[in-house]
């Protein structure tokens, strides 16, 4: 009896290290990877929110009009873009819901940043407290929509929470039903 008391306890403790250090949830990763749908996309929603990490239908977005920093949308000439509530995009959301008579509407600002000052191997090596996350964000060249979007390109951004980040784009699939998926690093 001794015996099978002392291997449950065994048993016991040793499963309690295995589930303490079987972390699959790499939350100490700086970088989270979204997934957004264009305006027909039915499989995936298109709204994000940053401070809460989470994508919400147009119906969901426009009861949470503060919360929402990232949009997708497809439309002929942009391509699949990602803009925000702010940037007045007009024509492609349809009903009551639609982010042009949102009361709120945060902006976010996106910049291009050119290949030849952050690779994408570099991207991958960032931290949070790279101070060149914020330094390529270009406040005199930036637009309200990241558009004609391509598998590598990175853009630096900043929100309307003044956070600064920056994103690359892992894969696009053209189209109003279309979606992009990309991974993103803010400063902290």
């Amino acid at each position: 009896m001794k015996r099978f008391i002392y291997l449950f306890v065994f048993a016991l403790i040793t499963s309690l290290v295995f589930v303490g250090c079987d972390d699959d949830d790499d939350s100490s990763s700086p970088f989270k990877t979204v997934t957004l749908g264009a305006q027909s996309n039915t499989d995936t929603d298109g709204f994000y929110s940053m401070s809460e990490d989470k994508i919400y239908s147009l119906a969901e977005a426009a009861q949470n009009q503060t919360k929402i920093d990232l949009l997708c949308f497809y439309e002929e000439g942009n391509d699949i873009a990602l803009s925000s509530p702010g940037a007045n995009i007009t024509d492609i959301f349809t009903g009551d819901n639609d982010p042009v008579d949102w009361d709120d509407k945060d902006t976010t600002w996106f910049h291009q940043v050119d290949e030849n000052l952050l690779t994408v191997a570099a991207f991958d090596a960032l931290t949070e407290s790279d101070a060149m996350i914020e330094t390529l964000f270009d406040k005199e060249n930036k637009k309200r929509k990241a558009k004609l979007l391509q598998p590598g390109d990175i853009y630096a951004f900043q929100n309307e929470d003044d956070q600064y980040g920056l994103f690359k784009v892992v894969s696009v699939t053209q189209g109003e039903a279309g979606s992009v998926q990309f991974t993103y690093i803010i400063k902290k």
